[in-house]
């Protein structure tokens, strides 16, 4: 199919935001150490940097793209962009560790806004039968800079200094409101009731606990106090949402759609799929630091393979999904998964690099085989009055799979490398001990790919199963 300008402007859009948070997302964590030397912190103080980010984001996704969905969708996404380029500025300019974190809380506040109307964008005005293609855009960019962050971050702090990793966003941030407020349609506001207030509070409250618990466990320990109060608080703060949700008129999200084994079977399954290769790509670094004994450079270049076989095979997969349906496209892509997941766990340092280079490979071609398909098949699952929630939700799991991957891969990690001993930190533990901990959490990994593969596999295409039900009610 070919796509008029207006469809390419808005995939432009799309593109350059959304790569804009995600690079940002990650590419202030290598910086870390720099940020903490020239405010004269500790380590623990100095990752509120990214912890106020991370959380703001998290709890706000699904309240934005609500928002958006009620026919605010440009004021939303320009909103989003200013305020994320404002907050740059501030964060580049920060006289303090407090401003910093400040500015950064309203960054997180602009990728929010960002990231939860850029799916709305493609349901609403992008043509159905490139929905896969571009929601599997999204999926590629946002990984690429993800991947990108941490090297692009280490060079711009090591050659001029740590504020330029916020200023780089002031000219592509520009770029992106004058071109955005361009190419996007007019909002045409929607009558709907009241605002579910009570509700978006418990919810942001229910995700921003539990991001934040899942955040720090691998740092602070499954039985930290912290740890357990911040989990009690999320699970209290969930049960009420529910219980407001079911109540209220005008609901922030329908949870009565989870009633419905297709919608909760293909979100689990993106979940999972996203848990598993977000925790692999976490925990391969520190397999190429103690095992293989290589440094960052070298690691980073490595870390680059997986998201440039995504790029280069999502878009054409999910094109193809387009057209014939998305159901084995993601079985395809959790079956390599699980592949690869079994590679990972038979690991060992004697074997070839050549080895490594491959499985990245393979990881980054099963991951852009899966991505379009899956987020898209979240929202072709969905009831059709939902449709805009549904792409919050996927975006919510796209966002919320990397925290949960980190916290089960290190959690695992940690469970076997430490057998009841105290914690060491991975730099300083013995190869053979790493290994044990290195192979526990892949086997983690393998059975949650088989998972995401029988939860992928149950699941009809939509339209398979409206003509199958059409044909038992003719019968």
């Amino acid at each position: 199919m070919k796509l008029g300008k207006g469809a390419i402007y808005l995939l432009i859009a799309i593109s350059v935001t959304v790569f804009m948070d995600g690079l940002d997302g990650s590419i202030v964590n290598i910086a870390l150490p720099i940020i903490a030397e020239y405010f004269g912190t500790d380590t623990g103080t100095v990752s509120w940097v990214s912890i106020a980010y991370l959380l703001v984001v998290a709890g706000s996704l699904i309240i934005f793209g609500k928002i958006a969905a009620r026919g605010y969708l440009k004021r939303i996404f320009l909103l989003g962009i200013a305020l994320f380029t404002i907050a740059s500025v501030v964060c580049g300019l920060s006289p303090s560790l407090l401003v910093l974190i400040g500015g950064r809380v309203l960054q997180g506040l602009g990728a929010s806004m960002i990231i939860s109307c850029a799916p709305i964008i493609c349901v609403k005005h992008l043509p159905a039968d490139i929905l896969g293609m571009s929601i599997g855009l999204i999926s590629s960019v946002s990984a690429i800079s993800f991947c990108l962050g941490p090297a692009l971050g280490g060079l711009i702090a090591y050659a001029l200094s740590w504020s330029w990793i916020f200023w780089i966003n002031i000219p592509i941030g520009i770029f992106a409101f004058i071109f955005v407020s361009r190419v996007l349609p007019k909002d045409v506001p929607e009558h709907t009731g009241k605002f579910d207030i009570p509700g978006a509070i418990l919810l942001f409250i229910a995700i921003a606990a539990g991001t934040f618990g899942l955040e720090r466990m691998p740092h602070l320990g499954v039985d930290n106090p912290l740890i357990l109060s911040t989990v009690i608080v999320a699970a209290a703060a969930l049960v009420l949402f529910c219980i407001v949700e079911l109540k209220a008129k005008e609901p922030l999200l329908n949870i009565r759609i989870f009633k419905l084994f297709p919608v909760v079977a293909v979100i689990l399954a993106f979940l999972i799929m996203k848990i598993v290769v977000s925790g692999l790509f976490y925990l391969l670094p520190f397999y190429f630091s103690n095992a293989m004994g290589l440094d960052t450079l070298l690691s980073g270049i490595l870390m680059l393979i997986g998201p440039a076989g995504m790029v280069i095979c999502s878009v054409p997969f999910a094109k193809w999904s387009d057209r014939t349906g998305r159901r084995w496209f993601c079985v395809v892509s959790t079956v390599i998964l699980v592949i690869v997941s079994i590679f990972f766990s038979f690991l060992s340092p004697t074997w070839s690099i050549v080895f490594i280079i491959v499985a990245l490979a393979i990881l980054g071609i099963a991951a852009g085989i899966g991505s379009g398909p899956s987020t898209a098949r979240i929202i072709e699952t969905v009831p059709e009055e939902e449709k805009d929630s549904g792409s919050t939700v996927m975006m919510t799991c796209l966002y919320l799979g990397t925290v949960i991957g980190t916290a089960v891969y290190a959690a695992g990690f940690t469970f076997f490398s430490s057998k009841g001993e105290s914690v060491v930190s991975f730099a300083d533990l013995p190869t053979d001990i790493f290994m044990n901990g290195f192979h526990g959490a892949m086997v983690i990994g393998l059975i949650l790919a088989v998972a995401s593969c029988i939860l992928s596999l149950v699941v009809k295409d939509r339209k398979k199963a409206a003509k199958e039900n059409a044909e038992t009610e003719e019968k």
